[in-house]
């Protein structure tokens, strides 16, 4: 019997070649962009999770209340968080802090500019990261031993075995020799900690001062971790806290900040938007469910394409049902091969969906910005059984149980009824055209988006800028790190003077695009605590920007006081002050140093802009408002980078003037350089990144739209071969042919596009809400689309109404 049903299912694939490779070919894609999808999703709700003790494993981050909308939160804590937390509680099993740090690193005769992560002596206690070579237990016992990735080693000592060599590492003011204990596997790509060199936080007393390690509370730093005895209650643990840093602090301290830090699961790090970043970037949940739900669209309208294709070819096959029921055949038997003949199908289509699943992958990654590996493991066995499942069910089983019902009296006299078919189909092909136009609507408002965000006017001009990092000592303050990093730049600025491609330099402590400035908190004199970005500049840094001064004036290189004694902020800090004229002012704070406001520039975008611009002062010296300081919280280290405009067009040539001095000034370092406008755009990379697959999973749903109304249409036109060829008779012409039978397809994408327009307004508003500036939706995107799935319509519809229209009346009469 089985045999028998595989045989007629066969038969009637291959007796209609065209529509079944339509549903193959529409299966096939639709399928292996689910397999794609979910191997990102699953990579996205991984995260951390290879971890044994993931749930006990809690980040610390910083909270503190200094009244009214002056709330602070930072995955950065102080240094002695952890310790403390650790001797105080006894909850916590282990405590790890992690600090990053720019630094340089001598292999022999090579210089290398790298970060260096100091991770406390438990590390391997609580975190699973694979030693390959090395012992767990005594890897960071002692202060001068480092452990390297593979990916570090092999940088380093090419295929020779590290384990045992020795590298100098820059802390502070000079280079201390390490030992390499170990080879770490190369971290993975779904995990919120990463490294490349890794070193015992024992190192920790030759890079900062015993006040910093011990008392400081308010300089946060590294990232903590601590690890949980098995039946702790991490919220039971919070509430210990008020009472721990009430008596650490102080209760005047405390009472001031309302200090009360919390604790995040390390699995909730990655799609925690709602917490405060650390170093790792956090994703946005949004996108995975967009992309999920974008799969399981395309995977619809596939399965769609099957059902009305059956619906179509029901008439057909409706004597062959008749038929078998006369000679016996029951319904349930009828059912079985029809959900068959769509499992076959299915199970064809599910070999060469996963076939391009494998082929694209590559592709997908590049997109997705990911390094995905296909798991041939259950997980697989899993996706590709629950896929096919849904397609022999969706797909299947409306043919089956609608064809399998058909009375066979009524078949054999030909009045099988269709009007009930003909409503469902075009409900159908309705849903199908709905999904369509929202996909395109969709990706034409994430392309104004993006387009936006390229093209906005950010208040300086990014075009053809160069960011050189200088290499500096770690260990000096704040003022004197200023100080040694300007005299770099300035000897760089000598050089480069006048050098073809070269059109002018400056320098500041931080650039644009990557990562955040330094931020600062500080008490005015009324005793409200305020928030505000600092950079340290030189005086050519506003013209070369191209920032435009709103009130007073810029630095002057000459003038002693400015170096001395000058800031300058934006209209931001100048609006939350509710001033009208800053110059001549000071920063509010009680103690702040003799400084004065000389200037205002205009507001521009230092951060992101999927953040408001707030409050910024420039400085030449930190030197007068660093006194006033309470918090500091910064991931970018605050040395001074070159900054050099380049002409255009000499692009090239103006780098090569850059490295050139470098060779000459800062000979053996390593040489780094980043372009503004790629460290912009690298912002917004994952939004790029959907944008780029929403754009592949929009032609893959209006290509398999137009094979499933291709094929619907040459049904279509099949049914009506009759009537067609009796309005030429009568002498109807190709186009009022074309006009009539089209019509019931223009006036369907009416409707289909009017159904859109609310489920495309409530999706990207609920996208374009992340970003602080954004376009409107507007109706033209509504009207694009919509012309645009009129034309792929017109074009599927036309060819074979234009066809059939063009058929000579004979020819018709004779086949009909």
């Amino acid at each position: 019997m089985l045999r028998s049903y595989i045989k007629i299912a066969f038969r009637a694939l291959t007796r209609s070649k065209a529509h079944s490779a339509i549903n193959i070919v529409g299966l096939s894609l639709g399928i292996a962009v689910c397999i794609l999808i979910t191997l990102f999703v699953r990579d996205e709700w991984t995260f951390d999770k290879f971890h044994s003790k993931a749930e006990r494993i809690y980040r610390v981050y910083a909270r503190e209340d200094w009244g009214e909308n002056q709330q602070f939160a930072s995955a950065n804590v102080p240094f002695p968080m952890g310790p403390a937390l650790k001797d105080n509680l006894p909850e916590v099993e282990y405590q790890v802090r992690l600090n990053k740090v720019g630094t340089q690193v001598k292999v022999g005769d090579n210089i290398y500019t790298e970060t260096l992560d100091v991770a406390g002596k438990d590390f391997f206690k609580v975190f699973d990261f694979k030693l390959l070579k090395g012992d767990r237990e005594t890897a960071l016992e002692k202060q001068d031993n480092v452990l390297l990735t593979e990916e570090t080693a092999l940088k380093y000592f090419g295929e020779a075995d590290p384990v045992g060599k020795t590298i100098s590492i820059q802390l502070n003011e000079k280079f201390e020799e390490f030992n390499v204990a170990g080879v770490i596997e190369n971290i993975r790509s779904n995990s919120s900690i990463s490294f490349s060199l890794l070193a015992s936080d024992l190192n920790f007393t030759r890079m900062f001062s015993e006040r910093t390690l011990t008392e400081a509370w308010f300089n946060i730093s590294p990232e903590t971790y601590v690890l949980l005895h098995e039946g702790t209650d991490p919220k039971v643990l919070e509430g210990k806290f008020p009472a721990l840093f009430r008596t650490l602090l102080g209760e005047d301290q405390y009472k001031q900040s309302k200090y009360a830090p919390g604790l995040q699961l390390i699995t909730d790090i990655h799609l925690d938007k709602d917490a405060p970043g650390g170093y790792a970037p956090v994703s946005d949940p949004k996108y995975s469910l967009i992309l999920g739900a974008i799969a399981l669209l395309i995977l619809f309208v596939a399965c769609i394409n099957f059902v009305t294709l059956s619906i179509g070819r029901s008439l057909k096959r409706a004597k062959e049902v008749g038929i078998r029921k006369v000679v016996g055949a029951v319904r349930t038997q009828l059912i079985t091969q029809f959900i068959g003949e769509a499992t076959i199908i299915a199970s064809i289509s599910m070999l060469i969906g996963l076939t391009l699943a494998v082929l694209a992958l590559p592709v997908f990654n590049e997109l997705a910005a990911k390094q995905l590996l296909f798991p041939f493991n259950s997980f697989l066995a899993v996706v590709l059984g629950v896929l096919l499942l849904i397609i022999g069910l969706i797909s299947g089983s409306y043919p089956a149980f609608v064809l399998s019902a058909f009375r066979p009296v009524a078949i054999l006299k030909g009045v099988v009824q269709s009007g009930n078919k003909q409503t469902l189909r075009k409900v159908l092909v309705g849903v199908q055209l709905v999904l369509s136009i929202f996909l395109i609507t969709c990706t034409l408002v994430m392309r104004n988006q993006l387009g936006f965000l390229q093209e906005k006017n950010l208040g300086f001009n990014k075009e053809q800028l160069v960011v050189v990092p200088m290499n500096l000592p770690r260990g000096p303050r704040l003022a004197e790190l200023a100080k040694l990093g300007f005299e770099k730049t300035e000897q760089f600025k000598v050089a480069l003077s006048g050098k073809p491609g070269i059109k002018e330099i400056c320098a500041a402590n931080h650039g644009f695009g990557s990562l955040a400035w330094m931020n600062i908190g500080y008490t005015d004199i009324k005793g409200v605590y305020r928030t505000t970005y600092v950079n340290a500049v030189d005086a050519d840094y506003i013209p070369v920007m191209k920032m435009e001064m709103v009130q007073g004036r810029n630095f002057e290189e000459a003038n002693t006081s400015d170096k001395r004694r000058s800031v300058i902020v934006n209209e931001a800090f100048v609006k939350e002050l509710g001033w009208d004229i800053a110059v001549g002012k000071k920063i509010p704070g009680a103690k702040f140093e003799d400084h004065e406001i000389i200037g205002v520039v205009k507001d521009f975008n230092y951060m992101s802009l999927y953040n408001k611009v707030g409050p910024v002062i420039l400085v030449m010296s930190p030197e007068p408002i660093s006194a006033g300081i309470e918090n500091i919280n910064t991931n970018d280290r605050p040395t001074p980078k070159l900054i050099v405009r380049l002409n255009p067009g000499e692009t090239a040539q103006g780098v090569e003037e850059i490295q050139k001095a470098w060779e000459k000034l800062a000979a053996g370092e390593e040489f780094k350089f980043t372009f503004v406008d790629d460290a912009l755009q690298s912002q917004y990379a994952s939004d790029l990144n959907l944008g780029k697959i929403v754009n592949v999973a929009t032609a893959l749903a209006i290509l398999i739209g137009s094979l499933g109304l291709y094929g619907l249409a040459s049904l279509a036109m099949q049914n009506r071969t009759k009537e067609i060829t009796i309005r030429k008779v009568l002498g109807a012409t190709q186009n009022s042919l074309l006009v009539l039978l089209s019509r019931e397809y223009i006036v369907l994408i009416a409707i289909c596009l009017l159904i859109s327009v609310p489920l495309t307004i409530y999706m990207m508003q609920a996208w374009l809400s992340t970003f602080e500036y954004r376009v409107n939706i507007g109706w033209l995107v509504f009207m694009v689309s919509g012309g645009i799935s009129l034309f792929i319509a017109m074009m599927t519809v036309g060819y074979q109404v234009l066809a059939t229209a063009s058929t000579q009346p004979a020819q018709s009469l004779k086949y009909e």
